[in-house]
């Protein structure tokens, strides 16, 4: 879905004046993906017919009831793609290519396909910046991990949910100050948040063109990081 290179969907819900500060950072968490798929980025409203996000869930991530998208849930809370992340970024730091990189990894571990795979397209990705300059991912950035994008999906699938009518509404707020808690001990800033997450969708995919997308989405959220 590509609403958010014309246009950010920024709802001016005037409940959310009345929202406690945790679910408020809790819904910023989602402002990527929210983006990304066309969402109103400051409600837990999504804006998208329930159809359309049962069909998201189904067609993207296999959901087709609670027990499956619960179960997504604690697989994001408890693990997502932090665990193969953080395992991989060491040796990816100290290879001097990517060459080297796969080597040392294909002999360290085994069955490690996805490791490579995505350490290829982070590898990639960040050289790719650092050709455009903007944004600049700097070693720190990598350091702090990609739990915002693993909670950034998460609160972004916890709303299609409550949209798809398959968890309640305060169990969605349970979900969503969980994802706020989880990232606040490592990204303090909307900017991290953002940038935790755009390296973390980065990696998933090795296609410029989808590059280009989040990097397009990450610059037309800045006015939302003052």
């Amino acid at each position: 879905m590509d609403v958010y290179t014309r246009t950010l969907r920024f709802n001016h819900n005037p409940l959310n004046l009345f929202l406690k500060t945790e679910r408020k950072k809790g819904l910023r968490i989602g402002y990527m993906e929210a983006a990304l798929e066309g969402f109103y980025l400051n409600s837990i409203e999504t804006g998208m017919h329930p159809q359309k996000l049962s069909d998201l869930l189904l067609e993207k991530f296999y959901c087709n009831d609670t027990e499956a998208v619960t179960g997504l849930f604690q697989f994001l809370i408890n693990e997502g793609d932090r665990v193969s992340y953080q395992i991989m970024l060491p040796y990816l730091l100290s290879a001097s290519n990517i060459h080297e990189f796969e080597e040392i990894i294909r002999k360290r571990f085994f069955g490690i396909e996805r490791f490579i795979r995505q350490g290829k397209n982070l590898y990639n990705f960040v050289k790719y910046t650092e050709e455009r300059r903007d944004p600049i991912i700097w070693i720190n950035d990598l350091e702090r991990g990609i739990v915002g994008w693993d909670m950034g999906l998460l609160v972004g699938l916890v709303r299609s949910a409550l949209g798809s009518g398959y968890i309640t509404k305060e169990e969605a707020w349970r979900y969503i100050e969980q994802a706020n808690t989880l990232c606040a001990d490592v990204l303090h800033t909307p900017g991290e948040i953002d940038k935790s997450f755009l390296i973390g969708k980065a990696m998933k995919s090795e296609k410029i063109e989808d590059w280009d997308r989040f990097l397009s989405c990450y610059s037309r959220l800045d006015k939302y990081r003052k």
